[in-house]
């Protein structure tokens, strides 16, 4: 080609993604399609004059952990970019924070990528997810359970930490193809065995799932990626509607309820989520959504009880949210509903904000449901104290609504800070004997 790039890296380029004098930060794990990436952009850097720099994380997890390391290392210094490694000890760290392996390294990758992005001052993190990556993430969406957004995969670009972004810029091509592309460089991957492993929901679909409709229906994975991209259009129209609509109709923080019951449902839904989201509501169920929309159609002094101590309320001119530092004198009361059971081999339960495991010794005759009290205290996974008080600052939990909050507490021992926290105290270890499964309810 006239311009002396590759194929693929042509098609990288027709993106804009990147930008001259730009920095990019490029997860690297040694495997056919990070190594993929760092070839590619390796082109781009040189051909459009921005700078590369690499990152590898060693999971301490494999017994060839050690010489993915040295292949990275190796391979960065052959080209000339430089690469930080960081050891991690993924096990102890999922056993501690009683999380599954996987989980453990995903959240470690991230953390330290967001980290050396922030000393690089990078523009972007750079990860190698393909379109065989976005259809084992659509389909996994699908099948535990999923709105719109789920099925919309992964997106392209989205923001990181701060002022960088995450950028993925190859889901337009297939795992073959970055094969392809590295055997006509004659240049080696590493392989990791484990990514086979279909004990993981995710590895199954790659391994067994996926190559089962494949041999059906040939080109499975690039159509049901291809279905994604579109429903993201889908939903970014959506949003762009949300957004206008709000901006027309609530010039201050009231939502008119006759103009929102007049919309579609489904555009109901993201002006809420747009609305919502500009609060500062996160972690919202469909359930929470399905009573807002509800909610719309009620008479006035209906209320819907949010995370976080929001709550919304139909008036006469509308649907307003609340954040009051003391508890409603209306407000439902809440109740904990629990169920017991013996401790399962596996310590992986799901993350639910209103939902948790904890070690049924922990309850005693003491414990209550009650709001915050002088003195209250958490214990972290150090073991030290931690008053709720600088919890809730450090969570960035604003003032008006840290009253709201309800508290699972032994004494001044909270136990569970109902939607955010769990104490460390109160965790599942290998020593439980019985389960306890919490479940908060209005």
């Amino acid at each position: 080609m006239s311009s002396g790039l590759s194929a693929a890296a042509e098609r990288i380029r027709r993106k804009g993604l990147f930008r001259k004098g730009g920095r990019y930060l490029i997860a690297l794990s040694g495997g056919c399609d990070s190594v993929s990436l760092l070839f590619l952009m390796r082109e781009l850097a040189e051909a459009d004059g921005f700078s590369l720099h690499a990152l590898h994380v060693n999971h301490g997890l494999r017994a060839e952990a050690a010489a993915d390391e040295r292949f990275c290392a190796e391979l960065c210094g052959r080209l000339g970019i430089p690469l930080s490694v960081f050891r991690e000890n993924i096990a102890e760290i999922a056993g501690r924070e009683k999380i599954s392996p996987e989980e453990a390294g995903r959240n470690r990758r991230y953390a330290r990528l967001s980290e050396m992005a922030e000393v690089l001052n990078a523009d972007a993190v750079l990860t190698a997810h393909h379109r065989d990556d976005q259809a084992e993430t659509v389909l996994l969406a699908l099948l535990r359970g999923t709105g719109l957004s789920g099925l919309c995969g992964m997106r392209e670009r989205r923001p990181l930490a701060g002022r960088t972004e995450l950028i993925r810029p190859l889901l337009d091509m297939s795992r073959a193809e970055l094969q392809d592309y590295l055997n006509g460089l004659g240049e080696p991957w590493r392989e990791d065995e484990s990514n086979t492993d279909p004990a993981y929901a995710r590895h199954y679909v790659r391994t067994a799932l996926l190559p089962l409709m494949e041999e059906r229906f040939p080109g499975a994975a690039g159509r049901i990626a291809s279905a994604a991209a579109h429903l993201r259009e889908a939903e970014d129209v959506l949003r762009r509607q949300a957004d206008l609509w709000l901006a027309e109709n609530v010039p201050e923080d009231v939502l008119p309820a006759d103009r929102l019951v007049a919309e579609a449902p489904g555009l109901q839904y993201y002006i809420w989520r747009q609305f919502l989201d500009a609060s500062g509501l996160r972690d919202l169920t469909r359930e929470h959504f399905d009573a807002l929309l509800e909610l719309a159609g009620k008479s006035s002094g209906s209320r819907v009880v949010l995370p976080g101590g929001r709550t919304a309320v139909r008036q006469q001119n509308g649907i307003r949210l609340f954040a009051d530092p003391t508890v409603p004198e209306k407000a439902e009361t809440p109740r904990l509903s629990v169920r017991t059971f013996p401790r399962p081999d596996s310590l992986n339960f799901p993350q639910n904000p209103y939902t948790k495991w904890v070690d049924y010794a922990i309850i005693t005759p003491d414990i209550c449901l009650r709001h915050r009290q002088e003195g209250d205290y958490l214990i972290l996974a150090n073991g030290k104290r931690k008053k709720l008080a600088r919890f809730m600052v450090d969570e960035k939990i604003p003032l008006t609504e840290r009253g709201a909050y309800w508290l699972l507490a032994d004494g001044s021992h909270i136990l569970w800070v109902i939607g955010s926290r769990l104490s460390y105290a109160a965790r599942v270890t290998e020593s439980t004997e019985t389960v306890a499964e919490i479940r908060f309810e209005r």
